[in-house]
């Protein structure tokens, strides 16, 4: 691992992040490093006269040309592309500082310094409005809470090189030096954001969503658009920076109190200023992360106004005649908030708007830094101006409205992380609201009575859940049994080995929806065949959470993160073919956890994210990950992190062994699957399992049950495995043959049911097809079963122009042509299919199919794969997604054509 590597690791940045972020942090070292040389240049001719009167009204100037600036912003950014705006508004900073480089070489007049003081605050303003407005377009929202710290951090040596070289600066003729270096660092910012825009798309689209069922008033729209986590955050930005306004005034005035030499003052100063921007460097690096991490966006957000609380009462116990430790609170109060609040504080501020549409992202940030900042430092200054002659107004006066001015944020902020909550919910939410209606209370509702059924009446019921002619009727029976019905239920739960039974019985449980048929499920759930804990789940959404069941279901989420961590360490070391079934496996784990959260936290806000972490675009699965991340408990967050995570086995591996502790004897991943077989693990893994297994004397007495597997697939390679260990190890063998007394009787039947064309070969068969090409072993092996050989003459007709279709056909041997009337429309060979179709629907044959000689093929009954479709909804997706692609084909065709 080289160095640059380590580094990344050690800061939490991604390999395929690298670039980007240095990118980033360089051109915010150079706009920190001209904006930071303009502040000096101001407050050096600033403290030359009379601070107390001039510093306020600096503020409030700067800030009336801040808010002229935002407006200005605000209305390109409505016009402009954000490229192009990014480009000018970093033009405008380098034509800003000439400007005042000529003001400077030509007046030092009280006048010339609140205008340079002005100018400063304008350019900062500017390039924190391109260079977050960037950030914010090309990172999501979990790249934010990992990088805004680094990205953020760049512009902190800058600046303390500006405080280095405030330090040695004793002369206003050296001020013009200063502004002509923050000129040439605004065209090398230029050229950095120019390489940033090259590497990354960055535009400001809209996306589509689903109005908000609360939103802000429509009165108060212009000034904070719908979102009330906007409405809260501006509010709280400007009681912040009119809070910040104070203190910085108290800082500056009390060092000119003490110092009355010009050299003095800014070595004083410029050293405060080295060691805050070296200490916000370091926390942001190292810290701010770390504290996001363990703390969470809801408690970080609230560090920075109880401290200032904490230190703003800390006046209280000041000796006033001391004005040695009266500069060393100030000092501290100063160095504590600007340390606390670009280290901490902003990073997740920004990290807030996040959730937001991206157009709505970009103008919050506006409103927030182009409006309510320069109006809260208009507020501060406006105080402090008008409050300078009153008794107490240089000494307890400001502690008194800054004290309760940081009451409100405090409490604004508390309400800022629902209102973050809330966004991330609507950000997820369908775009279109469900109308959800509950089939199931139609049974219960019923107006015509149960007949009595008897144990024997219902089981028949149940077998005819099996029947796709039957299912309905018998559904709806076993519903208006109701609770009589459940004793038998139970039974079939329990013991039937039919997997497709048991979760149609489930279902039913589910739909009746009574506290007796919720104990069948929950203890469905509870049993170590996680096929039929899965069935469980599926069926218990139908159901409210229940707080006395939640301990029950936090246990079965840990028992599944520890499956995880088993199948992690398995994979480190697994065949290929192996880990790709683990992989499959961890899936399926990932499912059930979720499946368990619903039944702890909101179900709809689970679902939610469950199907954001599976969307295709990155900023949904950003915000579906960030929800979860400030919903459920932290540790199940991140093993769920983890297991989503696109990252090498040994990373995750390491994640779970310090959340749940090292494996101290893991039993090999292979002798598992095999001990555990299709209670744990689907029949594609199982067969590769047995395929890999070396068993030993202690161990063989597992394959026995996979003799008798209900699947194709585990039958042929338990009894492969049986072959070999007759030719290999007979003692083995005799040892499964006398412990197996009808192990001879099961050989005959298999040799008698046994295909030409084995279950292995016919997965294989389906993966070569291009409707099933991206679709996992382990769920076309479900697809086996169904699959009906069938063999045809030369000639002969497959099917007819105009009758309904009904079946799929996947060729294996031979051709078939497909004709309309006399006309070759097709010819189909070894792996193509025809006839897709009619899977979706049943409508007549467009066209006739005729064996070109003699032909295998597979059919797929439309009945049978809605079956599978029911329990794999990854095949219905696929086939979609392949004839979208024969749709697009055909459309661009008819358009090159046209």
């Amino acid at each position: 691992m080289t160095l640059t590597e380590r580094g990344q690791r050690l800061l939490g940045v991604r390999p395929e992040e690298g670039r980007t972020v240095w990118l980033f942090f360089l051109h915010n070292f150079l706009l920190g490093a001209g904006t930071i040389l303009v502040y000096v240049a101001a407050n050096v001719l600033l403290l030359e006269n009379n601070p107390e009167r001039n510093l306020p009204l600096a503020y409030g100037v700067a800030a009336l040309a801040m808010l002229a600036a935002g407006r200005v912003y605000a209305h390109f950014e409505h016009h402009w592309l954000l490229q192009k705006l990014a480009v000018r508004v970093l033009l405008a900073a380098v034509a800003l500082a000439g400007v005042l480089g000529v003001l400077v070489a030509t007046g030092h007049s009280v006048a010339s310094a609140i205008a340079i003081m002005a100018g400063y605050r304008v350019i900062y303003l500017l390039t924190n409005l391109e260079f977050w407005g960037v950030s914010a377009v090309v990172f999501d929202v979990r790249q934010s809470k990992r990088l805004f710290g680094i990205i953020s951090a760049g512009d902190m040596p800058a600046k303390a090189m500006g405080a280095v070289l405030a330090i040695f600066i004793h002369s206003n003729v050296e001020l013009p030096w200063l502004l002509g270096t923050a000129f040439g660092a605004y065209l090398l910012a230029l050229v950095a954001l120019r390489a940033t825009l090259s590497s990354h798309v960055v535009e400001a689209v809209p996306d589509r969503r689903r109005a908000r069922q609360q939103g802000v008033a429509p009165g108060l729209r212009d000034w904070f658009g719908d979102s009330r986590l906007v409405l809260i955050m501006c509010l709280s930005l400007l009681g912040l920076s009119a809070v910040t306004t104070g203190i910085e005034y108290l800082f500056f005035v009390n060092v000119k109190h003490r110092f009355h030499d010009e050299a003095a003052i800014m070595q004083y100063v410029g050293t405060v200023l080295v060691v805050t921007y070296l200490l916000a460097m370091l926390f942001k690096l190292l810290l701010s992360q770390t504290a996001v991490d363990r703390l969470g966006v809801r408690w970080v957000l609230l560090v920075l106004p109880v401290a200032l609380l904490g230190g703003l009462a800390l006046y209280a116990g000041q000796d006033r005649a001391d004005i040695g430790a009266l500069l060393r609170y100030f000092c501290g109060l100063y160095l504590g908030l600007e340390v606390l609040r670009r280290a901490v504080f902003d990073p997740v501020f920004l990290l807030l708007f996040q959730p937001l549409s991206v157009p709505e992202r970009l103008q919050a940030h506006t409103l927030a830094k182009g409006v309510y900042e320069p109006l809260g430092m208009a507020l501060g200054g406006g105080l402090l101006f008008a409050l300078h002659a009153l008794p107490g107004g240089q000494t307890w006066v400001p502690f008194i409205w800054m004290g309760s001015f940081m009451l409100v944020v405090l409490w604004l902020l508390t309400r800022t992380y629902h209102q973050y909550v809330a966004e991330l919910q609507h950000a997820l939410g369908q775009r279109f609201a469900e109308d959800v209606t509950d089939t199931g209370a139609t049974a219960a509702e019923a107006p015509t009575p149960p007949a009595p059924a008897s144990p024997a009446d219902i089981r028949q019921l149940t077998e005819a859940l099996s029947s796709k002619a039957r299912r309905a009727a018998a559904t709806q029976q076993l519903l208006r049994l109701g609770n009589t019905a459940l004793p038998t239920l139970a039974e079939v739960l329990n013991a039937d080995p039919d997997q497709t039974l048991v979760r149609r019985v489930a279902q039913v449980c589910g739909r009746l929806r009574t506290p007796a048929s919720r104990q069948l499920l929950v203890a469905l759930a509870r049993q170590p065949n996680l096929f039929r804990r899965e069935a469980a789940l599926r069926a218990l959404r139908h159901f409210d959470v229940a707080p006395h069941e939640v301990p029950l279901f936090q246990a079965l989420v840990h028992d599944e993160l520890l499956l995880a961590q088993q199948l992690l360490h398995g994979q480190t070391t697994a065949t290929p073919e192996l880990a790709g079934c683990l992989d499959y496996e961890l899936t399926r784990t990932q499912q059930r956890v979720f499946a368990l959260l619903g039944q702890i936290y909101p179900p709809q806000l689970i679902a939610d994210a469950q199907r954001g972490v599976a969307h295709a675009a990155r900023e949904r699965q950003a915000n579906a990950l960030e929800i979860l991340d400030n919903s459920i408990a932290r540790p199940t967050y991140q093993g769920l992190q983890a297991l989503l995570a696109v990252a090498p086995p040994a990373e995750k591996e390491r994640t779970f062994d310090r959340l749940l502790g090292p494996l101290l004897a893991p039993t090999p991943i292979v002798e598992t699957i095999v001990e555990r077989g299709e209670t744990a693990f689907s029949d594609w893994t199982v067969r590769v399992a047995l395929d890999e297994w070396q068993p030993s004397s202690a161990t063989v007495p597992a394959l026995s049950p996979h003799l008798r597997s209900p699947s194709p697939l585990v039958r042929e390679s338990a009894f492969a495995q049986l072959a070999r260990l007759a030719a290999t190890q007979p003692t083995l063998y005799q040892q499964v043959n006398t412990a197996h007394q009808t192990l001879a009787t099961l050989l005959m039947s298999h040799a008698a049911t046994t295909s030409h064309i084995t279950a292995t070969e016919r997965v294989q068969v389906l993966q070569q097809t291009a409707l099933f090409a991206e679709t996992p072993e382990n769920v076309l092996s479900s697809i086996v079963p169904i699959m009906n050989e069938i063999s045809f003459a030369a000639g002969q007709q497959i099917f007819a122009k105009g009758d309904l279709g009904s079946s799929l056909f996947i060729m294996y041997e031979g051709q078939v042509g497909v004709f309309n009337g006399p006309q070759l429309l097709a010819t189909f060979g070894k792996g193509d299919f025809f006839g897709e179709l009619a899977l979706l629907d049943a409508e007549p044959r467009s066209a006739s199919a005729v064996a070109q000689g003699v032909v295998t093929a597979f059919r797929l009954d439309q009945e049978d794969f809605y079956d599978v479709m029911e329990e794999r909804p990854e095949v219905l997706r696929n086939i979609l997604r392949v004839l979208c692609q024969r749709l697009r084909h055909q459309n661009e065709a008819l358009q090159s054509n046209g």
